[in-house]
C-alpha cells in the first residue's frame, strides 16, 4: 500500500505538470487554429534558461523562476506569433505544421547551441531541496511527499482553474474563441484579433515556461533531446483527450498518462531489463495513438482548394525525362571532381531524396499527413539487414531478393499501420503517425539486441546497437565503391521521380488529388476512398523502404539515432519547403537534410583552418550548431511562400533560358569553372563558390538584358555583349 501511494504521489505530479503544458497548447490552438508543435520544446528551452540562470550566473531560484515564466517565455511566443504565425491564414494544414515543426528545430537547435549535450548533465536541483517533506505513516510504512510535490501539485491546480475561469467565464476568454470562429466579429464590436491572439500565446509560452522548469526539476537531469520528446508526447496526448478545447479534461488526461508512467516503472518485472524502460517511454505515445482511434470522426469535408495558397504545376513527360537527364549527366559530372567522403554524403542526401518522395506522394498528391517517413525506412533497413544480406564476412552484399522483400514487407506494414488511421484526416492522422515515429524510435530502433517474432520468423532489432547494410548486389553488379553508389541511388531517384510524375498523370494520381481536393466530392462520384488510402501508404512506405537500405549503405554502419523522430521532422520540413506537391521538392528535401547541414559545417571548418585571423568565429559556429539553425529558419518563413522555394527558383531561371546569348555565356562559365576544377588548378571549395556566384548573377544579367529591351527597344549584339561584361 505504501508503494502504490508513492507511485501514485509522483504519478499526479508528473500529471499535473502534464497537464499544464497541454493546457498552454490547448489556448493556442483554440485561439489561433494552429497547433503549435513547438511548444514542446519551448518547455524544454525554458528549462535550460532556467538552469542557466540559477547555475551558472547563480541568480535567485524565484527571481530565475519568474524571470523565465512571466517574462522571457511569453515575450518569445508573443514574437513567434507577430512575425510567423499570423502569416499562415490561407494555408493548408501540412504547411501550418510544418512551420510550428521548424520553429521546434529552431529552439532544439539554440539548446544543442547553448547546451551542448558531449556528456554533460544539466542538473536542476528541486524547490525546497531534496529533504523538505512530510512523512505520512500508512499501514506501518513511511511514505514521503515532498513539499516540492505539493507545490507543483498546487500551481498546476491553480493556473488549470485559472484557464479555465479565463475560458468560460471572462470575456477576454469569449473573444479568444472568437478569434478563430469569427475575426471580422471580433473586429466589429471593437477587438483587435491579433492582440488577443497574441495575448493567448502568451499565455500559453508562460504555462509551457513552468511545466518545463518543474519537469525537468522532476527529471533530475536535462538533456534537449529526450525532454522535448517527452513533453511533445505527453502534452499532446493530454490535450487530445481534452478535445483541444476542455481544461478540465485535459487536465484528467495529463494525470491519468503520469500515473501509467509511474505504475509501470514502479510494477514492471525487473526480468523485462531494457524492454521495460524502452516500453516505459512511450507510454504517452501508444496512449495517443489510442486516444485518436477512439474520438469521434470528422465529416467529410468539401473542397477547400480555392481558399489555400499552396499550388503546384505538374510537368510533361518530356520536360521530366530532360530534368531526370540533367540531373544524371550533373551528378555523374560532380563525381569525377568529389572525394569519396564526399561522394558518400551526397549519395546518402540522393537516399533521403527517395524517403522523400513518400512524401511527395503520400502528402503532396493524396493529402495524407505523415511526419513519420524515416521510420518507415529504418524498418525497410532492419528486414533488408536481417534477411536480405548474402555472402561471408569480406564479402557480404545485400541481394536484391532481400531489398524487393523489405520493401514488399514495409509496404504491408505501411498499409497495416494505414488500417486504424483511416478514419482520421489533417492534423489527427498527423500526431497518429507522429506517435508511430515517436513510438519507433524509442521502443523497436532503440534494443541493442536482436527479437525475433515468433509467428512469422522475422528478426528485428540491431545488433550491439548497430547495424551494417553491405553495399548492393544488383543481380549479380557490386555497387560497392562510393562513386557507384552515388551513380545507382541518382538512376534510382530519377526513375522513380519520372514515375512519380507519370502516376500523377494518370488515372489513379487525378484520384488522389480529387480525394486531397474534396473527399466528399470523390467519394459522391463512387471513388473507393479505403483503398486509395492504403494504397497511397503502401506505395509510400515502399518507396520509403528503399530510399532507407540506401541510406544505410552510405552511412556504412547505422545507429537507432540514423531514425530519429527528429530527422523525420527535419525531411517532411524541407520537402514542404522545397515543394511538397513536386520531384523537385523532395530532391531539395533530402539533400539538404542529407548534404546541405554537413556542408555548412565543414565550411566553417575549413574557413577556420584557412583563415587564422578569423579562425575563432567560424570555430564557434561550428562548435555551437549554428548550420542546425538555418534549415529552421528557412521552414520558419514558409508562411510567406507556402508552394515551396522550388518553383521560385525555376521562375527566377526562366529569363535565362529564354535570353540565348545569356545561356550560352552561363553554361561557359559553369564550363571553364568545371574544367579548371577537373583539371585541379584550384580545389572543390573554389569550385562551390564559382557555381554560387554564377548562379547568382545569371539571373541578375538576365532581368536586366530584359529590362534594357522592354525600354530602348531591340538591342544589338555589340550592346548585349556590353550588358554581360557590365
Amino acid at each position: 500500500m505504501a508503494n502504490f501511494l508513492a507511485f501514485s504521489i509522483g504519478g499526479v505530479t508528473m500529471g499535473v505538470l502534464f497537464a499544464l503544458a497541454a493546457s498552454g497548447l490547448v489556448l493556442t490552438y483554440t485561439t489561433s487554429g494552429i497547433f503549435n508543435f513547438a511548444h514542446g520544446a519551448l518547455a524544454m528551452l525554458s528549462a535550460f534558461a532556467f538552469y542557466q540562470m540559477t547555475q551558472v550566473w547563480m541568480w535567485s531560484t524565484w527571481i530565475a523562476f519568474a524571470t523565465v515564466g512571466f517574462i522571457l517565455a511569453p515575450l518569445f511566443q508573443v514574437g513567434v506569433y507577430y512575425v510567423i504565425m499570423k502569416r499562415l491564414h490561407g494555408t493548408s494544414e501540412v504547411t501550418k505544421i510544418v512551420v510550428s515543426i521548424a520553429v521546434m528545430l529552431a529552439l532544439f537547435g539554440l539548446a544543442q547551441w547553448g547546451w551542448p549535450s558531449n556528456g554533460n548533465l544539466y542538473a536542476i536541483p528541486l524547490f525546497f531541496g531534496n529533504t523538505a517533506e512530510w512523512t505520512i505513516h500508512v499501514g506501518g510504512h513511511d511514505v514521503y511527499f515532498q513539499f516540492f510535490q505539493a507545490f507543483a501539485i498546487t500551481t498546476a491546480a491553480l493556473l488549470g482553474v485559472a484557464l479555465n475561469f479565463l475560458f468560460k467565464r471572462a470575456r477576454l476568454g469569449i473573444a479568444m474563441r472568437a478569434v478563430v470562429d469569427n475575426p471580422d466579429l471580433v473586429r466589429l464590436n471593437g477587438g483587435i484579433p491579433d492582440r488577443i491572439a497574441a495575448l493567448s500565446w502568451a499565455i500559453g509560452g508562460s504555462m509551457a515556461a513552468i511545466a518545463g522548469i518543474l519537469i525537468a526539476q522532476v527529471q533530475g537531469s536535462t538533456d534537449a533531446t529526450s525532454l522535448t520528446i517527452l513533453l511533445i508526447s505527453s502534452a499532446i496526448t493530454a490535450a487530445m483527450i481534452g478535445r483541444l478545447r476542455s481544461i478540465p479534461a485535459t487536465i484528467f488526461g495529463g494525470i491519468l498518462i503520469g500515473l501509467e508512467i509511474s505504475y509501470f516503472n514502479g510494477y514492471a518485472p525487473q526480468t523485462w531489463g531494457s524492454w521495460s524502460s524502452s516500453f516505459g517511454v512511450s507510454i504517452p505515445v501508444i496512449s495517443l495513438f489510442v486516444v485518436l482511434l477512439v474520438l469521434p470522426q470528422d465529416r467529410l469535408r468539401g473542397a477547400t482548394l480555392s481558399r489555400l495558397r499552396e499550388r503546384f504545376d505538374v510537368p510533361t513527360m518530356k520536360v521530366s525525362w530532360i530534368a531526370a537527364a540533367a540531373l544524371a549527366i550533373f551528378v555523374l559530372m560532380l563525381g569525377q571532381i568529389m572525394a569519396a567522403t564526399d561522394s558518400e554524403t551526397l549519395a546518402g542526401g540522393l537516399a533521403l531524396s527517395i524517403v522523400a518522395l513518400s512524401l511527395t506522394l503520400l502528402t503532396g498528391y493524396a493529402g495524407e499527413i505523415n511526419l513519420a517517413p524515416i521510420s518507415f525506412a529504418g524498418i525497410g533497413a532492419i528486414i533488408a539487414y536481417h534477411h536480405g544480406v548474402i555472402g561471408s564476412i569480406l564479402s557480404q552484399r545485400t541481394s536484391t531478393w532481400g531489398i524487393l522483400l523489405a520493401i514488399v514487407g514495409t509496404a504491408i506494414i505501411g498499409g497495416f499501420v494505414a488500417l486504424p488511421a483511416l478514419r482520421l484526416r489533417g492534423l489527427h492522422l498527423a500526431l497518429a503517425t507522429m506517435a508511430f515515429g515517436i513510438f519507433m524510435s524509442d521502443f523497436l530502433l532503440s534494443f541493442t539486441g536482436v527479437v525475433t517474432v515468433p509467428l512469422i520468423h522475422v528478426q528485428l532489432g540491431f545488433v550491439e546497437g548497430a547495424m551494417t547494410v553491405p553495399p548492393v548486389d544488383l543481380f549479380g553488379l557490386s555497387l560497392a565503391t562510393p562513386k557507384t553508389q552515388l551513380i545507382a541511388n541518382t538512376v534510382i531517384f530519377c526513375l522513380l521521380g519520372v514515375g512519380m510524375i507519370a502516376l500523377r498523370r494518370s488515372s489513379y494520381g487525378r484520384k488522389l488529388v480529387a480525394m486531397k481536393d474534396s473527399p466528399a466530392a470523390a467519394a459522391t462520384l463512387g471513388q473507393n476512398l479505403l483503398g486509395l488510402k492504403v494504397s497511397a501508404f503502401m506505395i509510400s512506405s515502399g518507396i520509403a523502404a528503399l530510399g532507407g537500405i540506401l541510406y544505410c549503405i552510405s552511412l556504412g554502419s547505422a545507429q537507432s539515432a540514423s531514425f530519429d523522430i527528429l530527422l523525420s521532422f527535419a525531411l517532411v520540413m524541407g520537402t514542404v519547403v522545397g515543394g511538397i506537391g513536386s520531384v523537385s521538392g523532395a530532391l531539395l528535401g533530402g539533400v539538404a537534410l542529407g548534404v546541405g547541414l554537413q556542408a555548412i559545417q565543414h565550411t566553417f571548418f575549413n574557413l577556420a583552418t584557412a583563415h587564422n585571423d578569423f579562425g575563432q568565429f567560424f570555430s564557434w559556429a561550428t562548435a555551437w550548431h549554428l548550420a542546425a539553425l538555418m534549415p529552421a529558419t528557412i521552414g520558419i518563413t514558409l508562411g510567406g511562400n507556402p508552394s515551396g522555394s522550388v518553383a521560385n527558383i525555376v521562375q527566377s531561371y526562366r529569363p535565362v533560358v529564354e535570353n540565348r546569348l545569356v545561356l550560352i555565356s552561363t553554361l561557359l562559365a559553369l564550363g571553364v569553372t568545371y574544367g579548371l576544377t577537373l583539371a585541379h588548378v584550384w580545389g572543390n571549395w573554389w569550385f562551390v563558390f564559382c557555381f554560387g556566384c554564377i548562379g547568382i548573377i545569371a539571373p541578375a544579367v538576365a532581368k536586366q538584358t530584359a529590362a534594357a529591351v522592354s525600354t530602348q527597344g531591340p538591342a544589338s549584339s555589340e550592346d548585349l555583349v556590353g550588358l554581360v561584361r557590365a
